[in-house]
Protein backbone atom coordinates (compact mmCIF):
# COMPACT_ATOMS: atom_id res chain seq x y z
CA UNK A 1 0.00 0.00 0.00
CA UNK A 2 0.91 3.67 -0.86
CA UNK A 3 0.27 6.87 1.09
CA UNK A 4 0.48 10.13 -0.02
CA UNK A 5 1.61 12.20 3.38
CA UNK A 6 0.98 16.49 2.89
CA UNK A 7 0.66 19.15 5.30
CA UNK A 8 1.22 23.02 5.12
CA UNK A 9 -0.35 23.91 2.04
CA UNK A 10 -0.64 27.80 3.31
CA UNK A 11 -2.85 28.55 0.32
CA UNK A 12 -0.52 27.77 -2.02
CA UNK A 13 -2.91 26.34 -4.90
CA UNK A 14 0.42 26.06 -7.31
CA UNK A 15 2.35 23.53 -4.96
CA UNK A 16 -1.07 21.81 -4.43
CA UNK A 17 -1.44 21.43 -8.51
CA UNK A 18 1.71 20.43 -8.55
CA UNK A 19 1.17 17.67 -5.65
CA UNK A 20 -2.10 16.13 -7.89
CA UNK A 21 -0.55 16.20 -11.08
CA UNK A 22 2.33 14.21 -9.42
CA UNK A 23 -0.34 11.34 -8.12
CA UNK A 24 -2.03 11.40 -11.12
CA UNK A 25 1.27 9.53 -12.86
CA UNK A 26 2.45 8.35 -9.38
CA UNK A 27 -0.88 6.38 -8.33
CA UNK A 28 -1.20 6.35 -4.61
CA UNK A 29 -3.98 4.33 -2.52
CA UNK A 30 -4.70 6.90 -0.13
CA UNK A 31 -3.83 10.84 0.62
CA UNK A 32 -3.25 11.93 4.74
CA UNK A 33 -3.36 15.80 5.06
CA UNK A 34 -2.49 17.27 8.25
CA UNK A 35 -4.00 20.93 8.35
CA UNK A 36 -3.02 24.46 7.25
CA UNK A 37 -4.14 24.67 4.32
CA UNK A 38 -4.93 28.20 3.94
CA UNK A 39 -4.32 31.82 4.98
CA UNK A 40 -0.74 33.05 3.84
CA UNK A 41 -1.59 33.33 0.07
CA UNK A 42 -3.72 34.43 -2.86
CA UNK A 43 -6.75 33.15 -4.06
CA UNK A 44 -7.57 30.66 -0.70
CA UNK A 45 -10.78 29.68 -3.35
CA UNK A 46 -8.61 27.81 -5.62
CA UNK A 47 -6.53 26.02 -2.72
CA UNK A 48 -10.06 25.09 -1.32
CA UNK A 49 -11.44 24.13 -4.44
CA UNK A 50 -8.71 21.24 -5.50
CA UNK A 51 -9.54 19.95 -1.82
CA UNK A 52 -12.86 19.31 -2.63
CA UNK A 53 -11.96 17.58 -5.29
CA UNK A 54 -9.17 16.18 -4.24
CA UNK A 55 -11.40 14.23 -1.60
CA UNK A 56 -14.11 13.51 -3.82
CA UNK A 57 -11.05 11.91 -6.32
CA UNK A 58 -9.17 9.79 -3.69
CA UNK A 59 -9.63 8.18 -0.33
CA UNK A 60 -8.66 11.21 2.08
CA UNK A 61 -7.94 11.27 5.48
CA UNK A 62 -7.53 14.67 6.62
CA UNK A 63 -7.03 17.13 9.47
CA UNK A 64 -6.99 20.62 10.00
CA UNK A 65 -4.26 22.75 11.79
CA UNK A 66 -3.75 26.08 13.81
CA UNK A 67 -4.58 28.32 10.55
CA UNK A 68 -7.94 26.90 10.31
CA UNK A 69 -8.24 27.48 14.36
CA UNK A 70 -7.46 31.00 13.73
CA UNK A 71 -10.44 31.38 11.20
CA UNK A 72 -12.80 29.31 12.96
CA UNK A 73 -11.88 31.44 15.93
CA UNK A 74 -12.26 34.75 14.56
CA UNK A 75 -16.10 35.03 14.56
CA UNK A 76 -17.33 38.52 13.63
CA UNK A 77 -13.37 39.70 13.45
CA UNK A 78 -13.25 39.48 17.43
CA UNK A 79 -8.75 38.90 16.69
CA UNK A 80 -9.53 42.60 15.10
CA UNK A 81 -7.33 41.16 11.83
CA UNK A 82 -7.17 44.28 9.36
CA UNK A 83 -5.03 45.43 6.59
CA UNK A 84 -1.88 45.22 7.84
CA UNK A 85 1.78 43.72 7.94
CA UNK A 86 0.86 42.03 11.49
CA UNK A 87 -2.32 40.08 10.18
CA UNK A 88 -3.06 41.62 6.86
CA UNK A 89 -2.97 37.74 5.08
CA UNK A 90 -5.31 36.18 7.88
CA UNK A 91 -7.70 39.18 7.22
CA UNK A 92 -7.34 38.71 3.43
CA UNK A 93 -8.43 34.96 3.64
CA UNK A 94 -10.59 35.55 5.89
CA UNK A 95 -12.60 37.73 3.23
CA UNK A 96 -12.24 35.33 0.67
CA UNK A 97 -13.29 32.05 2.29
CA UNK A 98 -17.40 30.85 2.79
CA UNK A 99 -19.24 29.47 5.79
CA UNK A 100 -19.26 26.46 4.07
CA UNK A 101 -15.25 26.35 4.15
CA UNK A 102 -15.10 26.94 7.60
CA UNK A 103 -18.09 24.45 8.73
CA UNK A 104 -16.04 21.68 6.79
CA UNK A 105 -13.03 22.84 8.85
CA UNK A 106 -14.72 22.54 11.61
CA UNK A 107 -16.12 19.18 11.00
CA UNK A 108 -12.10 17.80 11.22
CA UNK A 109 -9.89 16.36 13.65
CA UNK A 110 -6.81 18.02 14.58
CA UNK A 111 -5.47 14.58 15.86
CA UNK A 112 -6.77 10.99 15.12
CA UNK A 113 -6.14 7.14 14.49
CA UNK A 114 -6.02 5.82 11.41
CA UNK A 115 -6.12 2.28 11.19
CA UNK A 116 -6.05 -0.02 7.51
CA UNK A 117 -6.60 -3.36 8.07
CA UNK A 118 -3.25 -5.56 7.14
CA UNK A 119 -0.93 -2.87 7.93
CA UNK A 120 0.05 -1.30 11.49
CA UNK A 121 -1.83 1.65 12.76
CA UNK A 122 -0.95 5.41 12.00
CA UNK A 123 -1.19 8.14 14.06
CA UNK A 124 -1.73 10.94 12.61
CA UNK A 125 -1.70 14.79 14.36
CA UNK A 126 -0.94 18.30 12.91
CA UNK A 127 1.24 19.55 15.39
CA UNK A 128 1.88 17.14 17.99
CA UNK A 129 -0.44 14.86 19.94
CA UNK A 130 -2.84 17.18 22.11
CA UNK A 131 -1.05 20.35 20.87
CA UNK A 132 -2.01 21.67 17.39
CA UNK A 133 0.54 24.30 17.76
CA UNK A 134 3.59 21.22 19.07
CA UNK A 135 6.92 21.94 17.30
CA UNK A 136 8.95 19.28 17.51
CA UNK A 137 11.84 21.41 15.74
CA UNK A 138 11.56 24.40 18.26
CA UNK A 139 11.16 22.04 21.62
CA UNK A 140 13.63 20.74 22.89
CA UNK A 141 12.83 17.42 24.37
CA UNK A 142 9.10 17.34 23.14
CA UNK A 143 9.21 14.65 20.50
CA UNK A 144 10.97 12.14 23.05
CA UNK A 145 8.74 12.81 25.31
CA UNK A 146 5.95 12.66 22.96
CA UNK A 147 7.29 9.28 21.19
CA UNK A 148 7.37 7.91 24.86
CA UNK A 149 4.13 8.71 25.56
CA UNK A 150 2.24 7.63 21.76
CA UNK A 151 0.69 4.04 22.29
CA UNK A 152 1.34 3.57 18.72
CA UNK A 153 4.02 2.67 16.65
CA UNK A 154 4.06 5.28 13.82
CA UNK A 155 3.24 8.79 14.45
CA UNK A 156 3.08 11.65 11.39
CA UNK A 157 3.36 15.01 12.09
CA UNK A 158 3.50 18.24 10.01
CA UNK A 159 3.52 21.95 11.33
CA UNK A 160 7.50 22.52 11.71
CA UNK A 161 8.17 22.55 7.65
CA UNK A 162 10.75 20.41 8.11
CA UNK A 163 10.73 17.18 6.30
CA UNK A 164 12.16 14.74 8.86
CA UNK A 165 11.95 11.00 10.13
CA UNK A 166 13.26 9.54 13.63
CA UNK A 167 13.46 6.25 15.00
CA UNK A 168 13.48 6.24 18.89
CA UNK A 169 12.25 4.15 21.70
CA UNK A 170 10.57 1.41 18.86
CA UNK A 171 8.59 4.82 17.45
CA UNK A 172 8.57 6.28 14.27
CA UNK A 173 7.98 10.01 13.75
CA UNK A 174 7.47 11.34 10.30
CA UNK A 175 7.18 14.91 9.09
CA UNK A 176 6.62 15.38 5.60
CA UNK A 177 7.69 18.89 5.13
CA UNK A 178 5.46 21.59 3.67
CA UNK A 179 3.58 21.57 0.72
CA UNK A 180 3.14 25.17 -0.20
CA UNK A 181 5.64 26.72 2.25
CA UNK A 182 8.97 24.33 2.24
CA UNK A 183 11.60 25.36 4.54
CA UNK A 184 14.79 23.62 2.96
CA UNK A 185 16.79 26.19 2.17
CA UNK A 186 16.36 25.70 -1.26
CA UNK A 187 13.17 26.90 -2.10
CA UNK A 188 10.87 27.14 -5.04
CA UNK A 189 10.10 23.14 -4.18
CA UNK A 190 7.26 21.27 -2.81
CA UNK A 191 7.63 18.80 -0.02
CA UNK A 192 5.39 16.04 0.52
CA UNK A 193 5.95 12.05 2.08
CA UNK A 194 5.61 8.72 0.12
CA UNK A 195 4.27 6.11 2.82
CA UNK A 196 4.84 2.42 1.20
CA UNK A 197 3.68 -0.15 4.01
CA UNK A 198 3.00 -3.98 4.01
CA UNK A 199 2.19 -5.92 7.74
CA UNK A 200 5.40 -5.71 8.81
CA UNK A 201 5.77 -1.55 9.05
CA UNK A 202 5.54 1.49 7.20
CA UNK A 203 8.72 3.30 4.85
CA UNK A 204 8.96 6.54 3.84
CA UNK A 205 10.18 8.28 0.86
CA UNK A 206 10.66 12.01 1.04
CA UNK A 207 9.58 14.03 -2.52
CA UNK A 208 10.42 17.79 -3.12
CA UNK A 209 9.03 18.55 -6.83
CA UNK A 210 9.42 22.26 -8.63
CA UNK A 211 5.83 23.81 -9.35
CA UNK A 212 4.99 27.58 -10.96
CA UNK A 213 6.70 29.89 -8.28
CA UNK A 214 6.79 32.38 -10.82
CA UNK A 215 3.01 32.57 -11.55
CA UNK A 216 1.99 31.99 -7.74
CA UNK A 217 4.41 35.71 -6.86
CA UNK A 218 2.41 37.25 -9.64
CA UNK A 219 -1.21 36.04 -8.09
CA UNK A 220 -0.11 38.05 -4.67
CA UNK A 221 0.16 41.13 -6.99
CA UNK A 222 -2.97 40.22 -9.12
CA UNK A 223 -5.19 39.27 -6.34
CA UNK A 224 -4.39 42.37 -4.13
CA UNK A 225 -3.40 40.50 -1.52
CA UNK A 226 0.43 42.51 -1.24
CA UNK A 227 -1.97 45.61 -0.30
CA UNK A 228 -3.13 43.94 2.52
CA UNK A 229 -0.44 42.08 3.75
CA UNK A 230 2.26 44.19 3.46
CA UNK A 231 5.54 43.34 5.20
CA UNK A 232 4.83 39.53 5.97
CA UNK A 233 3.37 39.26 2.43
CA UNK A 234 7.06 40.52 1.20
CA UNK A 235 8.31 37.88 3.80
CA UNK A 236 6.47 34.98 2.65
CA UNK A 237 7.10 35.61 -0.79
CA UNK A 238 11.07 35.81 -0.30
CA UNK A 239 10.45 32.69 1.66
CA UNK A 240 9.10 30.76 -1.25
CA UNK A 241 11.91 31.70 -3.58
CA UNK A 242 14.86 30.61 -1.05
CA UNK A 243 13.24 28.36 1.04
CA UNK A 244 14.54 30.21 4.13
CA UNK A 245 11.47 31.07 7.38
CA UNK A 246 12.03 34.87 6.52
CA UNK A 247 8.32 34.73 7.83
CA UNK A 248 8.85 33.15 10.97
CA UNK A 249 12.28 35.47 11.90
CA UNK A 250 9.71 38.96 11.13
CA UNK A 251 7.41 37.53 13.85
CA UNK A 252 9.98 36.49 16.14
CA UNK A 253 11.84 39.80 15.61
CA UNK A 254 8.48 42.00 15.82
CA UNK A 255 7.33 40.08 18.73
CA UNK A 256 10.80 40.81 20.47
CA UNK A 257 10.27 44.49 19.88
CA UNK A 258 6.80 44.77 20.90
CA UNK A 259 8.04 43.56 24.28
CA UNK A 260 10.88 45.99 24.44
CA UNK A 261 8.31 48.74 24.18
CA UNK A 262 6.00 47.91 26.43
CA UNK A 263 3.05 46.59 24.55
CA UNK A 264 0.85 43.76 24.56
CA UNK A 265 1.89 42.53 20.70
CA UNK A 266 3.73 43.07 17.48
CA UNK A 267 0.06 43.98 16.90
CA UNK A 268 0.40 47.33 17.88
CA UNK A 269 3.34 48.66 16.42
CA UNK A 270 3.15 51.05 13.78
CA UNK A 271 3.74 49.82 10.03
CA UNK A 272 6.72 52.42 9.99
CA UNK A 273 8.56 49.69 12.13
CA UNK A 274 7.46 47.07 9.96
CA UNK A 275 9.25 48.94 7.38
CA UNK A 276 12.37 49.58 8.96
CA UNK A 277 12.09 45.50 9.00
CA UNK A 278 11.61 44.58 5.49
CA UNK A 279 14.81 47.37 4.95
CA UNK A 280 16.69 44.69 7.60
CA UNK A 281 15.86 41.85 6.38
CA UNK A 282 16.16 42.99 2.64
CA UNK A 283 12.45 41.76 1.68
Amino acid sequence: MKIALISDIHGNYKALEAFLDYIEQHPADAIISLGDYVTDGPYPERTMALLYSMREKYTCYMLRGNREDYLLNNVGNKEGWKPSSANGTLYYTSQHITEADKAFFASLPTEREVCLEGFPPLYICHGTPGRVRGNVHQEEGLKEKVLADLPYRYLLGGHSHYQEIDIQQGKTYINPGSLGFAIDGVGRRAQFAILTGNVEGWEAAFEAIPYDVDGYLRDFTESGVDEIGMTLNKAIKKSLVTGVNYFFYCILAMEAEAKEQGLASMTELPETAWEKLAERFGL
